[in-house]
This record gives structure tokens, sequence and C-alpha cells, in this order.
């Protein structure tokens, strides 16, 4: 999961948002995510199904955008974000160690 978030491609077009490795992804960087991402899922869900619906209407378009974006905010919160946090906290760990002493 990290070699897939540490590749610029990956983050496209939001690059700017990627935290450095030994930083969390928190709540708003996955928030500011989302808004680009979220209706882009949504849009999927919505062609994927539009065979399926009776009628096309804005309501419906409406909520499968939004239905997108709360399903990338928990899909990455509980997959790459994941991943990502245990990643930095664990490179954070390391650089809080006090050295070995010498002797």
């Amino acid at each position: 999961m990290n070699s897939l978030t540490d590749r610029d491609w990956g983050w496209w077009p939001v690059v700017s948002l990627r935290p450095p490795k030994d930083r969390d992804i928190d709540n708003l960087t996955l928030l500011k995510m989302t808004c680009f991402f979220g209706p882009a899922m949504g849009l999927v869900m919505l062609l994927l199904r539009v065979r399926s619906l009776e009628a096309l209407t804005l309501q419906r378009i409406a909520l499968h955008l939004v239905l997108g974006c709360v399903a990338f905010f928990v899909l990455y919160k509980f997959t790459f974000a994941f991943f990502w946090n245990r990643r930095a906290r664990r490179l954070r760990a390391k650089t809080t160690q006090p050295s070995p002493p010498l002797e």
C-alpha cells in the first residue's frame, strides 16, 4: 500500500496534499482529497448503475456524488491512510529513540 502512495501519479492532481512520510494523513487532508476524488467515484458508481435506474434524476446524481464522497473517505481512511499513518508513527518513533551510549 505504501509503495503506491509514495508515487506521484497516485496523488495526481493533489500531489501538494501529500504529507511527509513521517506525518499522518489526518482527516483534514483526507477531506481535501475527498473533495476531488469523491465526486469522481460517485460518477463511476452512477455510470455502473445507469442501466438499472428507471430514470436519471438530479436527485439520483446528487445522491451518487455524496455517496461517492462518503465511500472514498471511508475506504481510503481504512486502507491507504491506515498504512501510511502506521509507517509515519514507526518513522517518528525511530527519530525520537535515544542513541545508544558510546563506550
